[in-house]
């Protein structure tokens, strides 16, 4: 079989543990200093920070250092934090989650306190969050961003996507 592939390349940051495969379009493995993924040469333009988990957000909003982070993507003008889970996984949080029953009743973060944050992320700092269910829709999701992101930004004679 002969597979068209996007004429970009996306980035993935070598930080990154088990990077989604993107299947048939072109990869390069490079660190980028904001985000899990990016488009070559539109890194200062776009960038997908990924969330595998509830546990990891509600981990990453205990942190200074996400804030750090949080400011950096606000300076991207289309930044994106894709969640691999639902949005009722917020809610119901820890159910489901990596979290010992027995250390539940000690958790000082709840599924409406991580809401809460997730819309002042995109209020404060206008990072879109998309709730994308599983890993396999993210990472669709995330393709069908970054078409439309090389559409805008990528050379204009190309009309290949």
């Amino acid at each position: 079989m002969n597979y068209k592939t996007d004429p970009f390349t996306i980035i993935v940051d070598t930080r990154e543990q088990m990077p989604w495969e993107f299947g048939f379009h072109t990869t390069s493995k490079r660190k980028l200093n904001t985000g899990d993924y990016s488009i070559e040469g539109l890194e200062s333009l776009f960038i997908i920070e990924r969330k595998r988990s509830v546990s990891e957000i509600a981990n990453n909003i205990t942190e200074n250092r996400f804030k750090d982070v949080l400011k950096r993507m606000s300076g991207i003008p289309h930044s994106f934090m894709i969640m691999e889970f639902n949005i009722e996984d917020i809610y119901t949080f820890p159910v489901g989650s990596d979290i010992p029953k027995k250390m539940w009743d000690k958790l000082r973060i709840s599924g409406n306190y991580i809401m809460k944050y997730l819309v002042e992320i995109q209020l404060n700092y206008n990072i879109h969050v998309l709730f994308c269910d599983n890993p396999e829709s993210a990472e669709r999701t995330a393709v069908s961003i970054m078409k439309r992101i090389y559409e805008k930004y990528g050379p204009k004679d190309n009309n290949t996507i």
